[in-house]
């Protein structure tokens, strides 16, 4: 297909800028139908900083009118009725959304937030309450544990942690020997190690302040700040570990395996003792090529604090601690060396991965939806909302009776902009959609799927949270819905883009396809301009005939002999040897020397060509022409000439259809 698109058609595709200020100046009518001076502008000048050849604003208008009365013309014809046209303006006004709708501003805040924290380490002390159903809380079970937790904080106060006598699970070490002489205490953190919130507490609180309790998703918690120094980044080791032969060990084994690691430790004098030790241990373990290498630790590695710790105190490479016990055994640690912080470039697709897949992803949610509901004017039915809220003190929203209970479907929960109203059955629609994708199997294959990565427990936060998702896709709606209206410049480059796509659509239907498929205008063309039309030398015009047996190659060539035209030679032979099925294939053209290899044997004197596949008889008939005899010996250059006619005719068709005024005086433009 030919198409000569304008520069004023590709100018107004790729328009993406805008005007601060509109002119409202009428620059002329199609039927009474303004179009104003600031589009115009914009265009012209779009356009001519594109153009090879400048234009001058009054000859510009000229163009602007009949790329307009294309547009109004697809309209009429109802273009903008099609699939094709509906469907590119939908995914064109999805990607133009995203600019304006998918601010991550906030995402990257909160990561630069996360990795200064990653560049500190706080010791504390901690204990915790857990709820005595962590899957399922209710208020009143959430009452029970923050007594608990007040009681051992005034306790805390009063005594300090070693003297409240409190019993706080400790990372790995579940039966560390005189755990009450370190009670409550936990050592250096770093981010991830904790909640979301009691990690906020703990990079918040100052030195030595104990934390109120802080509720979580498993209980409450109670924090104490020691201390506070730079990160450490990572260490690279090596370990022996000797074994306990029962898990738990008893104090007995304990102590046996723990003389046999002091001894083993006390005979290392030099490196060469500490390897002889590991090659003994790789090979009783049958460890093989791995010998006693652990690997990368980190402050956040899920491992025992203690053994943590002892392999970030060593401070040079090669350096070994003393035995260490875990919940195992008990371990020698080899420092292969010290791995410092990386910087934020670096680590940032690293550490959204990992917020994404905690519960910091609350934040980050939370965030995304109180910029996305500052925009607009959401009102609340209270009322509505506390008759859910009252389901909550016995029910959890993740459970199905849950919805059993709600007895007021028909209110209205909340609306926007005083223009869409929700009532609280679609909430409850919502609600039975984020039960079952708690509860599908992980395996199903679904469109979209909703991941529970909410850190809430306790039942009136659960159905706060889904108020919130069920606002938030309601408002994400609202707002690519109501971008026109939000947004001039969105609303200019889409009204841009539609007016493209109808130019198109409308030139190619009455002109570009027309151009190529209207066999009678073309042979209407070429006869009219006969004599500018030339071969450039003589060419060979026929057929080459291809048949799958020589039996219906001789059938064809007879068939060939006494038939006058191609055209008949064609329509015989479908209707006889091509009959049941395709025993002949034809191919028209013209040809000089060494542009058919079929013809160039035949015709040239050529070499024999390769059996064309599935046809490997042939023949070749026709006869050499020096002037062309119809326009399909000169297509190409006819449906050019043809097509500037129509586009001609089509220019003055749409003239004289529609009435244009022009505002001369609203020419004058400064260039």
């Amino acid at each position: 297909m030919i198409k000569k698109l304008s520069l004023l058609f590709f100018a107004l595709l790729a328009t993406l800028c805008t005007f601060a200020q509109q002119d409202e100046t009428v620059v002329f009518t199609i039927d009474g139908i303004p179009v104003y001076k600031s589009e115009v502008e914009y265009a012209y000048k779009k356009g001519n900083n594109n153009a090879e050849t400048k234009q001058n604003f009054a000859d510009f208008v000229n163009s602007y009118v009949d790329f307009k009365l294309n547009v109004t013309e697809a309209k009429a014809q109802q273009l903008d009725t099609t699939a094709s046209y509906r469907r590119q303006l939908s995914s064109y006004r999805s990607q133009m959304a995203q600019k304006y709708m998918n601010n991550t501003d906030y995402e990257d805040e909160y990561i630069e937030k996360i990795y200064k924290r990653m560049q500190e380490n706080v010791e504390i002390n901690h204990v915790m309450f857990p709820f005595d159903n962590e899957e399922i809380v209710l208020p009143a079970d959430t009452l029970r544990a923050y007594k608990k937790a007040m009681e051992a904080r005034a306790r805390i106060l009063k005594d300090g942690f070693t003297g409240a006598e409190l019993s706080t699970p400790r990372s790995g070490a579940g039966f560390y020997p005189r755990a009450e002489s370190r009670n409550g205490y936990i050592g250096w953190v770093s981010p991830f190690m904790f909640a979301a919130k009691v990690e906020d507490a703990i990079y918040s609180l100052p030195l030595n302040e104990l934390s109120m309790p802080i509720r979580a998703a498993r209980g409450y918690h109670i924090v104490q700040i020691l201390n506070r120094r730079p990160a450490m980044g990572a260490v690279e080791i090596e370990q022996v570990v000797f074994n306990f032969s029962h898990l738990p060990p008893s104090q007995q084994q304990i102590d046996s395996v723990g003389k046999v690691a002091w001894r083993e430790y006390e005979n290392i004098k030099s490196p060469a003792d500490y390897q002889s030790l590991c090659d003994l241990f790789s090979k009783v373990h049958k460890m093989e090529a791995n010998g006693c290498y652990f690997g990368i630790v980190k402050l956040d590695s899920n491992l025992p604090m203690d053994f943590t710790m002892a392999a970030f105190n060593l401070e040079n490479a090669g350096d070994i601690s003393k035995p260490v016990m875990s919940n195992y055994g008990y371990h020698i640690i080899r420092l292969l060396r010290k791995i410092p912080a990386e910087s934020l470039d670096v680590m940032r697709n690293q550490l959204r991965e990992r917020i994404l897949k905690s519960d910091k992803v609350q934040a980050l949610s939370d965030e995304k939806r109180h910029r996305l509901k500052s925009n607009f004017n959401v009102t609340v039915n209270k009322e509505a909302f506390s008759k859910l809220y009252e389901i909550t003190e016995t029910v959890s929203p993740r459970d199905s009776v849950f919805l059993k209970m709600i007895k007021n479907g028909d209110e209205i929960l909340f609306d926007i902009d005083g223009q869409r109203a929700y009532p609280v059955r679609e909430f409850a629609k919502y609600i039975n959609y984020r039960q079952k994708e708690r509860t599908k199997n992980t395996d199903d294959i679904t469109i979209m799927q909703t991941e529970e990565a909410s850190p809430y427990s306790l039942s009136s936060d659960i159905l706060n949270e889904y108020f919130e998702g069920f606002q938030a896709i309601l408002l994400s709606d609202y707002e690519e819905d109501t971008l026109d209206k939000r947004f001039p410049d969105f609303a200019r480059t889409m009204n841009e883009f539609s007016d493209g796509l109808l130019y198109y659509d409308v030139q190619n239907k009455n002109v570009w396809e027309r151009s190529k498929t209207d066999a009678d205008g073309l042979a209407a063309c070429f006869n009219k301009n006969k004599v500018k039309y030339s071969l450039d030398g003589p060419k060979y015009k026929g057929m080459v005939v291809y048949a799958k047996s020589e039996d219906i190659l001789k059938k064809a060539e007879a068939v060939s002999k006494r038939t006058k035209s191609p055209e008949i030679f064609i329509k015989e032979v479908d209707a006889t040897l091509n009959k049941d099925s395709l025993q002949v294939k034809i191919e028209r053209g013209l040809w000089i020397k060494g542009s058919n290899a079929y013809v160039d044997n035949k015709i040239y004197e050529g070499a024999t060509p390769a059996p064309f596949k599935g046809y490997p008889y042939f023949f070749v008939t026709g006869k050499f022409i020096n002037t062309p005899e119809d326009y399909t010996d000169v297509r190409y250059a006819v449906e050019l000439d043809y097509q500037e006619k129509l586009e001609k005719d089509w220019t003055t068709y749409l003239r004289n259809k529609y009435k244009v005024d022009i505002n001369k005086p609203a020419l004058n433009l400064k260039q």
